[in-house]
């Protein structure tokens, strides 16, 4: 379309403003409550897209910051769940639009944090420790999905793993129902399982990983889908902090015993036929500039 003075500016904009408000009402529940939570409850969540309940998602005692970090899909070297900015725990409650996806329920939290919260942020690069994912001497490992793979349902962020969690294989990793993926991690040893992913996603996955926690650049070349089945163990004893350590001693618990196993970046190497390169590059990193201590009333 051709504007031709500065009246068929306006209308065009007035129209293109409309349908921006249009799309961003259609961005947000159909009703939400969030709630400080009290100091006995624990935290808790379920429904929402994917599970039996899509239409109803209720979480109790969820740290803001975790919410913010979920609902943006920031990783953890970009924004940690500890960020002193929003350190206070809500209940939330919300009803979903009918046939919503994850993706689309993500937007609508995201909405719903900047209004209820009035959050703010920016992004800030800055050169940090990052990893490369190549391929290996030997060349990939990885399993082409078949032409008939579907991705993976749609799962909320907040749900665990649809595995048998009450059994173990051989090797102490959490079973996954037949069909089904995630990951899932117990006593230190580390399972995930998916369907039709890119390289992309499986760097984006290890870069959330324990002794990873950096930006993770697919270098890989490769462009087909995969199916993976990763186990792998971390050495908790060596990736806790001391001050975390006290806490679990102070409780009267031990730490866990993951056992012998491959760590991550051997079993990317052996199971996947790919590395992790450690070098320096350029990384995004998520600072808050405002987030209300109350959200605005429901």
């Amino acid at each position: 379309m051709r504007i031709k003075n500065y009246g068929q500016l306006m209308a065009s904009s007035h129209v293109l403003w409309v349908l921006c408000a249009v799309a961003i009402h259609a961005q947000t529940f159909d009703a939400a409550s969030v709630k400080p939570s009290s100091p006995e409850s624990g935290l808790s969540c379920s429904g929402g897209p994917g599970t039996d309940r899509p239409g109803l998602w209720r979480c109790s005692s969820m740290p803001l910051a975790l919410v913010i970090s979920r609902a943006f899909g920031f990783q953890s070297f970009q924004f940690s769940t500890h960020d002193p900015c929003c350190l206070a725990r809500f209940d939330f409650a919300v009803r979903v639009p009918e046939g919503a996806t994850k993706d689309q329920f993500d937007q609508m939290l995201q909405n719903l944090l900047r209004e209820r919260f009035k959050l703010v942020f920016h992004y800030q690069r800055k050169e940090m420790a990052i990893y490369e994912l190549t391929v290996g001497a030997g060349g990939p490992k990885l399993k082409q999905s078949s032409s008939n793979t579907q991705p993976q349902p749609d799962d909320p962020w907040w749900i665990p793993p649809s595995g048998n969690w009450q059994h173990l294989d051989k090797g102490g990793f959490p079973v996954f129902d037949a069909g089904r993926g995630g990951l899932a991690g117990l006593a230190g040893r580390y399972h995930w399982t998916a369907f039709n992913v890119s390289t992309g996603d499986i760097a984006k996955t290890l870069a959330e990983q324990p002794n990873v926690s950096r930006p993770v650049v697919d270098a890989t070349g490769l462009k087909d889908r995969y199916d993976v089945d990763l186990k792998w163990v971390v050495d908790l004893d060596f990736s806790l902090s001391e001050d975390a350590k006290a806490r679990i001693q102070e409780q009267g618990a031990t730490l866990p015993d993951g056992g012998s196993g491959p760590t991550l970046l051997r079993a990317v190497q052996d199971q996947l036929g790919l590395r992790l390169n450690s070098t320096k590059g350029l990384g995004e990193i998520v600072v808050v500039d405002h987030a209300e201590k109350l959200p605005t009333a429901n």
